[in-house]
């Protein structure tokens, strides 16, 4: 199945999955170009970023070898219920970068904030988790429900 097919299908882990890996992207970036000018929340910044690399990346779990205890540790992250709580608590950190005139930084939180959305989203439909197959995940599934 294609990414537009994954978009259309209506599984709101997929856009939490894509609306967190922007909020990654943004928030390494946007991080290190700001870290002269709010050390703090620069740091944060990078550290949230890095911390959505094995949550949100299958193809980086995949390729990476871990161990037994790893795996069932990240296991603990597959609940809709905990990753909105997780994504809820970043993205509260990143907003309160604008006490800090943190400034683009809030990039970062408007999609951490969109991730916990369509996570929560997920939660209250009981939608199983799904990852995008673009990305290395198992793609949604074409059977009829």
């Amino acid at each position: 199945m294609g990414l537009k097919q994954e978009f259309m299908s209506g599984k709101c882990t997929v856009y939490a999955q894509w609306s967190a890996l922007i909020a990654m992207i943004l928030l390494i970036v946007l991080g290190g170009v700001t870290i002269i000018q709010h050390v703090i929340f620069s740091i944060l910044s990078i550290v949230i970023g890095v911390l959505i690399i094995p949550l949100e990346l299958p193809l980086c779990m995949k390729i990476c070898p871990t161990s037994p205890k790893f795996d069932n540790f990240i296991k603990i992250f597959d609940n809709s219920w905990f990753r909105f709580g997780l994504y809820l608590a970043f993205a509260a950190v990143m907003w309160a970068s604008l006490s800090n005139n943190g400034g683009v930084l809030v990039l970062g939180a408007i999609f951490l904030t969109f991730s916990a959305f369509f996570y929560m989203i997920a939660a209250i439909k009981h939608q199983e988790r799904v990852t995008s197959s673009a990305i290395g995940g198992t793609g949604v599934s074409t059977s009829p429900v």
